[in-house]
């Protein structure tokens, strides 16, 4: 991709005000590079439809919200800002609250967007929501010369960086399990002289996830020092990450554990989660594509949909296959098998 000269000039400019900015602690300031809010159907969700058990009235708004007993409660209104907390596992965060996943739905959409984010897929039958991608204008350095300039630097300059984020919902016994997970792009020159790029992915951040967690228990009715002192609490016990063993990956833990953070390392690396059924310990997924290209799928074929199953091999052990949509395991290079195993033990820390 070609650089345009203003683009050339915007980042000389940035590069100049970078030399003399100081660090400080990590801002958000999103903003969405599509616009409106369109709302997608994943890959091969059309023609799969195993089940409705996670449809959250389809149509349901913010401000009629079904709460049980036929009470209808506004997004708006606190309900209880003690029932939330946050969770980790290693690297692995989630917010657990005591709300039924219809009342917390609606509210989710507003985050999003009240954060800068455009909704580019929204599926209330998986509880699963996703962003499109957006860049963080606060990696903008704050220096006197980039206020004094600030509107026209901000149209100049590009910081090379896109952010998009998968909201996941699952059920419990008592209410809701919230999981966001952060995927990264970033432009890298591909030539000697420096005039053309390439957008490829980036690591997850952890550290985003959990501010993003931190915020959204804020929007969902605590004060801001509850919710900081929330993500500070949250303590990580000792994880023993993950091995690939010829066709399967080995993690080091127990079932619901090993089902919470296998969930949000296939958000992570870009497989989309179109179903689960939690008894049998399965997630059904289809490989992630964009349309805008700053994507490479590495997994599978567009449109299909896979397995992923999980087996109890000890108290301390689960192992993790790969199927077809039919039940056949994937085996060797099959499909990419081997490097999304990898990516995923990436991920699994």
């Amino acid at each position: 991709m070609k650089k345009t000269a203003y683009k050339a000039l915007g980042l000389a400019l940035v590069l100049t005000l970078s030399a003399c900015a100081s660090s400080s602690d990590k801002k958000l300031d999103y903003r969405s590079q599509v616009k409106g809010s369109p709302l997608e159907v994943p890959p091969g969700l059309t023609d799969y439809d195993k089940d409705a058990h996670f449809d959250l009235n389809k149509g349901i708004s913010a401000s009629q919200v079904n709460a049980g007993a036929g009470q209808v409660v506004s997004s708006n209104v606190l309900v209880n800002a003690k029932d939330m907390h946050i969770e980790k596992l290693g690297d692995t965060r989630w917010l657990v609250i005591n709300r039924p996943a219809e009342q917390i739905w609606p509210v989710l959409q507003d985050f999003w967007e009240e954060n800068g984010f455009t909704i580019r897929t929204n599926t209330p039958k998986v509880g699963v929501m996703e962003t499109d991608w957006a860049e963080n204008r606060a990696n903008l350095p704050q220096t006197g010369l980039r206020k004094l300039i600030g509107g026209a630097l901000d149209m100049l300059y590009d910081t090379g960086t896109r952010d998009m984020f998968r909201t996941r919902m699952e059920r419990t016994g008592n209410g809701t399990e919230i999981y966001i997970s952060h995927r990264g792009m970033e432009e890298v020159y591909t030539s000697s002289s420096k005039d053309t790029t390439s957008w490829q992915p980036r690591a997850s951040d952890p550290q985003l996830e959990g501010e993003l967690l931190r915020r959204l228990m804020v929007r969902l009715g605590t004060n801001e020092a509850e919710a900081s002192a929330a993500l500070q609490a949250s303590s990580s016990n000792l994880v023993r990450g993950a091995t690939v063993k010829g066709n399967a990956l080995i993690l080091n833990d127990v079932p619901d554990n090993a089902w919470r953070r296998i969930g949000l390392s296939l958000d992570r690396v870009g497989l989309s989660v179109i179903d689960r059924d939690y008894t049998n310990r399965v997630y059904y997924i289809t490989p992630n594509s964009d349309d805008r290209g700053l994507f490479k799928k590495s997994f599978g074929k567009l449109g299909e949909s896979y397995q992923v199953q999980l087996k109890t091999v000890s108290a301390n052990q689960t192992e993790v296959t790969f199927a077809d949509r039919n039940g056949k395991m994937l085996t060797g290079d099959d499909k990419g098998l081997s490097k999304i195993l990898k990516e995923l033990q990436k991920t699994l820390k």
